[in-house]
């Protein structure tokens, strides 16, 4: 029996499908009328998307009793971070060129030229609207279905931090539980962590990354959408350097199945 299993069979008593998971930086694909638009040589590109990569997050994140859906966006983060907010006037990362469109690398480079209001209009018609139309789509049929959502917003990081992050603390842990102040439950990330070390990993709560995305429409305004972010630190499960999985993918994809499940369960408990 894997450890999800276990912690499915232990909650099983409320199984209900709550659970909306979002995935926004698990693809490399860029494509070919957007790579275009792209400064870097193939081998600075390379090296670009296996730095910013969520690498693999659209599998370590595994079907669980509780997930009624999710929303993976199908292209990389090079061509739109729709984890970013739309203006850049409301996002502190645009001052480092890493907005919604970015125009610089992990190390300051350039990536692209500025987007033009247009460019800015298509790129964000094009690939940023229909993402977060869809999750809010998912999340309020989740609403209607259940009358409360938990969405599990689902990253990894890097294990030394890279130039362009604000958190430069070498010390990272392995698991990041991202929070919101009015959208994740009193306790609900205590709870995370407390299921995170009886596995065997170190925790930190909103470091190195902090916050928990909600959909425009619910945010402030739907307490019944709750959100907590799993960020998990890409040396438990694979190489950094070339990218391939190790050894223990599988087992740290079980830990995460049942890191979901607990926070499905403590929302349905509560």
């Amino acid at each position: 029996m894997t450890i999800r299993q276990s912690t499915e069979i232990r909650n099983g008593m409320d199984a209900r499908k709550i659970a909306v998971l979002h995935i926004p930086h698990s693809s490399r694909l860029i494509p070919a009328d957007e790579r275009a638009r792209l400064s870097l040589g193939e081998s600075e590109l390379e090296t670009e998307l296996l730095r910013m990569t969520d690498a693999f997050t659209d599998e370590l994140f595994p079907p669980t009793l509780h997930e009624a859906e999710r929303v993976v966006f199908p292209v990389s983060r090079l061509v739109c971070d729709v984890e970013r907010f739309s203006d850049d006037a409301d996002e502190p990362m645009a001052g480092r060129g890493m907005g919604a469109i970015y125009t610089a690398t992990s190390t300051g480079r350039r990536l692209r030229a500025t987007a033009s209001a247009p460019e800015h209009e298509r790129i964000m018609t094009r690939w940023y609207r229909p993402h977060h139309e869809l999750l809010t789509s998912a999340v309020d049929k989740v609403l209607r279905r259940e009358d409360r959502c938990l969405i599990i917003d689902c990253h990894s990081f890097a294990d030394r931090p890279l130039p362009h992050e604000p958190d430069q603390d070498p010390r990272r842990p392995e698991i990041c539980i991202g929070t919101d102040p009015l959208h994740t439950a009193h306790g609900l990330s205590g709870a995370i962590a407390d299921a995170a070390r009886k596995l065997g990993f170190t925790v930190a709560a909103d470091r190195p990354f902090s916050g928990a995305l909600v959909p425009a429409k619910h945010y402030r305004a739907d307490m019944r959408v709750q959100s907590l972010m799993i960020e998990v630190n890409r040396r438990v499960y694979m190489n950094e350097l070339t990218g391939d999985r190790l050894v223990s993918f599988e087992k740290c994809r079980e830990a995460v199945g049942s890191l979901v499940s607990t926070a499905a369960t403590f929302l349905l408990s509560a």
